[in-house]
């Protein structure tokens, strides 16, 4: 790797917001994430988020410094998504990598995508995600033994919403694909579904090497509890994006169905948890339900009966031990009522219940043998 590259074929982004982030170790990943890569293939860039490039410099190594590029974004927002952004802006670099200033590259990761998307011609190739703690990814939930040239509905693409791998500048200008400054959280949505929305070709690195998300983040924006309308933003507010128009009704429906399971119920009952569930909050958290539900068609359909009694549960008057209760009943997915839905024509779609649970299954066999086995590629 070398300084300053003025085009190189990758640029290596992670953005930085805090002196306290374990910078130096997310670096030493991304300088080895490229083992074998041509001189001048490859950069690290960092870009400082409400820090000077001085403050990002004397958290880095010597050794770091001399080949680090380092750059100043605006000091607003309060998430990753201004500095990504400014990246997007910058970059020279005909493929994009973004990596979270306390996560890491497996070592070879850039590699082994960069000879992926030259041999296959990829917009995207999505990489494998592991964790540090006994947490499994599953996502995306693709067809058994698919793994190139990804469908986004059918792959349902919508279950992984983080902006990882290797990303094709041109098809990021072809589609206008940008992050989310004004959302709190969840601000790389607006990125990743422009990309499913317009990407010519989209593919996937199963198994190792890849992304390793690390468990000593204490300050991501995401782990706060905020106002129950602005954890959903992020999705009800991509109609404002001059692509969405053209976004198919029915893959609208899968990225919803999967914010509504994903985001928006596990928000409800760690407000009940927290203590923060009042009857001002049942009729927000039944608003917002009322309009993540009419972002497409027939969103209801493909919810489990259990989704759907939680759902009659979000009023003033419901108790907290019956909500928490139905919260509970749709997690069990050996039961009719998580597993079913309410009209017996959609038991069997693509993004009901039962098909989903019984993918996210063979997805989890197929994460453990990658972490044993290693990559094929």
């Amino acid at each position: 790797m070398v300084e300053h590259l003025h085009q190189p074929l990758v640029d290596i982004v992670i953005p930085v917001h805090s002196t306290s982030r374990p910078l130096q170790r997310a670096v030493a990943s991304a300088l080895r994430a490229a083992p074998g890569a041509a001189p001048g293939q490859c950069r690290v860039t960092v870009v400082a988020h409400h820090l000077t490039a001085e403050q990002v410099y004397s958290m880095l190594s010597a050794e770091q410094r001399a080949v680090v590029h380092v750059v100043e974004s605006e000091d607003r927002g309060s998430t990753a998504a201004v500095p990504r952004n400014e990246a997007l802006r910058r970059t020279t670099a005909r493929y994009i990598s973004f990596l979270d200033s306390d996560d890491t590259l497996d070592p070879g990761a850039v590699t082994r995508w960069l000879r992926i998307a030259e041999r296959r011609g990829s917009d995207l190739v999505m990489p494998f995600q592991h964790h540090e703690n006994p947490r499994v990814d599953i996502t995306p939930i693709v067809r058994p033994l698919r793994r190139s040239d990804l469908d986004p509905v059918k792959d349902r693409l919508g279950y992984r919403s983080t902006a990882f791998g290797l990303i094709r500048m041109s098809a990021v200008r072809r589609t206008g694909a940008r992050f989310d400054e004004s959302a709190r959280t969840g601000e790389d949505q607006s990125f990743v579904m422009a990309l499913y929305t317009g990407a010519h070709r989209i593919d996937l690195a199963p198994g190792l090497p890849g992304v390793l998300m690390h468990a000593d983040g204490t300050d991501r924006v995401s782990r706060q509890l905020l106002p129950i309308r602005e954890t959903v933003a992020a999705a009800l507010d991509l109609g404002r994006e001059h692509w969405f128009a053209g976004v198919p009704d029915e893959l609208k429906r899968s990225y919803i169905l999967k914010y509504i399971r994903v985001n928006f119920f596990p928000v409800l009952e760690h407000a009940v948890r927290s203590g923060v569930w009042d009857a001002d909050y049942a009729r927000s958290a039944n608003a917002v339900f009322e309009e993540l539900t009419q972002y497409a068609p027939h969103v209801t359909d493909q919810l489990s009966r259990a989704d759907l009694r939680v759902a009659l549960l979000l009023s003033p008057g419901a108790g907290e031990r019956e909500l928490l209760a139905a919260l509970a009943e749709r997690r069990r997915y050996t039961t009719p009522g998580a597993l079913l839905t309410e009209r017996w024509t959609r038991v069997l779609g693509r993004q009901a219940p039962l098909r989903v649970v019984a993918a996210s299954a063979v997805q989890m066999l197929r994460y453990r043998w990658a972490l044993a086995a290693g990559s094929r590629n």
